[in-house]
Parts: structure tokens; sequence; C-alpha cells
């Protein structure tokens, strides 16, 4: 096998998990949408090296150490992403940069724990490749960590730690742009009504999803041509209020036991309905109001468009 060759299945590679991205922002969907397109190429480079081989050593040392944790690395990077998203803390701005820095401090010790082997990697070097990126070399034991068991046909000794260190850097990167975004993730500014008013959300976050939520089911913007993450942004911006991690949150609420699913729309719904019976029940005597007498009619017109009734 031509090493060479599989650049172009990269690009396309990498295309596909770019539109996974877009049309995933949540992250469930992502991973699940971004793991299978990751199966499907390692199994494509996996169907070009089984049968074929490689045309001499040199080929089987790039693909292993280049090639494969090119696609792999991603894998790994997907599931890290994944697991750090899933237990963010729901407190304010500085739990999350906080648990941010404990998850760099991880990525940082798993660096300096394999640090003679992140070293070879970062340099670029080359004099023990013939021992860990060609299949079924024996390898002293002290040159090879832990790493998990390995494919015999399509795995070497080193390619899965050359793999994580891509992903570790990777994920390393993620983190230092979420920490350094404006508010931990959100929007600074907010918008301001026209008697230059700015309004910030000061109820339950997981109030506004499950509102967000259901204008985007009901498809009441854009005829329902718009991304859910599209929402998220303008409510963000709307209400200088982090949403960042929507998915979470609603899961937690489809969790509830004890309460309604639908809490706050519940309660808005109440609110709403009692504002309509109050003013139903409001009464209206002859010539009480403020101007002199009105006809029947023209009482139930004042009323109907009184916005303080």
């Amino acid at each position: 096998m031509e090493t060479n060759n599989c650049e172009e299945l990269y690009v396309q590679f990498r295309e596909e998990l770019q539109g996974v991205e877009s049309a995933a922002p949540e992250a469930v969907k992502r991973l699940s949408a971004g793991m299978a397109v990751i199966r499907k190429y390692l199994a494509l480079l996996r169907e070009r090296v089984i049968p074929g081989g490689f045309t001499d050593a040199n080929s089987e040392i790039d693909f292993f150490k280049s090639v494969k944790p090119r696609f792999y690395s991603w894998l790994i990077y997907y599931q890290e992403c994944y697991a750090i998203e899933v237990q963010v803390p729901l407190g304010d701005g500085k739990e999350r940069l906080a648990y941010y820095a404990e998850q760099l401090k991880y990525i940082r010790r798993f660096f300096r724990q394999h640090e003679f082997h992140y070293q070879y990697f970062k340099l670029g070097a080359v004099e023990l490749d013939h021992l860990w990126f060609v299949r079924g070399a024996a390898i002293p034991g002290a040159l090879s960590p832990e790493v998990p068991e390995v494919d015999p046909g399509f795995g070497t000794a080193q390619d899965y730690l050359f793999s994580k260190f891509m992903a570790y850097e990777r994920v390393q990167a993620w983190l230092l742009e979420v920490m350094s975004e404006p508010g931990d993730g959100m929007k600074a500014g907010g918008w301001m009504s026209r008697k230059g008013v700015s309004t910030r959300w000061t109820g339950d976050t997981c109030n506004l999803i499950e509102l967000i939520y259901g204008i985007y089911e009901t498809r009441q913007v854009n005829a329902g041509e718009v991304d859910l993450s599209d929402l998220m942004d303008v409510f963000e911006q709307a209400f200088q209020v982090n949403l960042s991690r929507y998915f979470r949150r609603f899961t937690e609420i489809k969790r509830r036991k004890t309460i309604s699913k639908t809490k706050y729309l519940d309660q808005m719904r109440d609110a709403v309905n009692k504002k309509i019976e109050d003013a139903d029940a409001l009464p209206v005597k002859s010539g009480s109001l403020k101007g002199g007498s009105l006809k029947e009619n023209d009482k139930m017109d004042f009323l109907k468009g009184n916005p303080y009734l």
C-alpha cells in the first residue's frame, strides 16, 4: 500500500467531520455522528492495509506513525471532549473555569507521564521507528508503556500512543479556547430596549432552555427552518446568559420524576391564564372610566386594548 494515496481520503474524512460538527451542536449527537464517520474511514484504511500489505518497511512505518494516527486521534478527541462536556458543572463561571483547569492539568500530567515518548513524537525522531511502528516487532519492556491490546493486523506498539498525543494536543487547544471566551463562553454585550434598558436573564437557566425548546419544536422562527444552536445563540445575546451546555440541561429536564417535565412552560401557561381571568373579572361601572361615560361597545374595545388590564 502506498501511504501517499491516503491524503485524499483524509481530506474527504475531515470534510465529513466538519459537516457533523456544524450540523450537530449537541454533544451526544455530535459524538454519535462523529464516531460513525471515524469508524467508517478507519474501516476503509483497514481494507487497504490487510489484503495488500506494504511495499516496504518505510511505507509501513509511515502508515502507523503518521497516517493511521491522523484518523484515529479524532476518535480519541471526540470521546475526551464528550466526557468533559457532559460533566461541566452548572454553577458560575469560576466553577467552570476551575473544572477546565483541572482537565488541562490531567492532560499535562499525561504528557509528563509519557515524557520520553512524547519528546520522540514532538521532535520527529526516527531511531526507534523499526521497533514501534512495524507490526509484530519485539520491544524491550522499558521502551513500551502500557497501551490497549494491539490488533496484530492493523496496529503496532505505539500508533495508539501517538494518536493519543495528537488527540490530547487538540483537546488542550479546545480547552484553552473555551476558557478564553468572554464570560466563559457567554457573548459579551447583550441587547438593549429602545429606552436603553439592558436585559439579563435572572431566572433559572433551565427555564430559558425549556422555553427555547418550546419555540423550536413548534417551529415559530423562520417557519421552522432554523437550527436549535442558532436560537440558543440569539437568546444568549439577547439576555446575556450562557447556554453553551443546553443539551446537558435539557437531559436533566427529561429526567424529572417528581415534577412536570415542562414545569416552567406550565407555570407560564398558568400565569397567563390567571392574568386573563383577572382581567375578565374586573368590574366596569357605567361612567366610571376617566374622561366621562362611554358606550358599552366603546368600553369593551377600551378594555381589550388596554395593556394594563
